[in-house]
């Protein structure tokens, strides 16, 4: 990071924006092109043409997961709009791999083969939403590109999994880069020496991908050991990658957000509380190590034992 050329963002010449970064991700990717953002949730606005009607007036029908993290085809097929010039018209499907709220979830590729089929039938875009398609990868040794082979765009977020401080990366082909280009303007992503932040997610890029199963070997470590604990509901085995969920039973000394609040205040655990459903997410990333799994479970035992 002290030795790159600063670069900016908002210009397109090769020697003064973080093409480097840009370049081997498209290739990990498989696709013609791809584009530095701030952000995952840029990426994935400008992929779908705004995310959310708030920014680009897109109309969002969101549909519940299975507990692999997959969407039914079936409704799928019941969201698209019907051809009635009352309706917004349905454009594309977007999928999450891995799936965060389902715990990390591998898609399996025969799925995503189907959702694609399904879109072409319908004459849809697919886009992946791939936050974390690098820990998709190492689980299941399943390359990157051969996940978003047929799809339109995918975002790949550079500051989880990777440990970049910050960035992510948009793909697809060299028409709709140019294009995302724009809207990366219009949404505020045209950064003045954005070399110097890209240059780290370069670095994860070619250097922390194969160390991502180190995360997941620690959050399946610590998902055995806390199926133990009184109060706590989980099943290891669903573990598949770097994200645990487990829940607190009715009988639990504590409900999920005053352990929360409590193993931040006291240990310097930050874990997320679902009240809604008593559950707890814990993720694992490349500061986390064995010791600090040992760590997080005694801090949690104390306190429901």
């Amino acid at each position: 990071m002290i030795k790159v050329p600063r670069g900016i963002v908002n210009l397109l010449s090769d020697t003064t924006h973080p093409s480097s970064d840009s370049k081997v991700a498209a290739e990990r990717l498989g696709k013609q092109a791809a584009l530095y953002v701030p952000s995952g949730t840029m990426s994935n606005l400008i992929a779908i043409g705004g995310g959310a009607n708030a920014y680009m007036g897109v109309s969002l029908h969101t549909l519940p997961n299975q507990l692999d993290g997959t969407l039914d085809i079936k409704d799928i097929t019941n969201a698209i709009r019907s051809n009635d010039p009352h309706y917004p018209r349905s454009r594309l499907v977007a999928i999450e791999n891995t799936q965060n709220s389902c715990g990390g979830r591998v898609l399996p590729l025969s799925y995503i083969h189907e959702v694609k089929q399904f879109c072409t039938e319908h004459n849809l875009r697919l886009h992946v939403d791939g936050a974390r398609l690098a820990n998709a990868s190492v689980a299941s040794k399943t390359s990157m590109d051969e996940f978003v082979r047929g799809a339109d765009s995918v975002s790949l977020c550079l500051s989880k999994g990777l440990g970049a401080p910050v960035g992510s990366i948009l793909a697809g082909s060299d028409e709709f880069i140019h294009y995302a280009t724009r809207l990366r303007k219009s949404l505020g992503g045209g950064m003045r020496q954005a070399g110097v932040i890209a240059s780290a997610g370069l670095y994860a890029l070619e250097n922390q991908f194969d160390r991502l199963a180190e995360d997941h070997i620690n959050a399946q470590a610590f998902a055995y050991v806390i199926s133990s604990i009184p109060g706590i509901e989980i099943d290891p085995n669903a573990v598949k990658t770097n994200i645990v969920f487990f829940r607190l039973t009715l009988d639990a000394k504590l409900d999920a957000t005053t352990l929360a609040q409590k193993l931040e205040a006291e240990k310097g655990l930050l874990v997320g509380a679902y009240a809604d459903e008593n559950r707890v997410r814990a993720v694992t990333n490349l500061h986390i190590s064995s010791r600090d799994v040992g760590y997080a479970v005694s801090s949690i035992r104390a306190p429901l034992s």
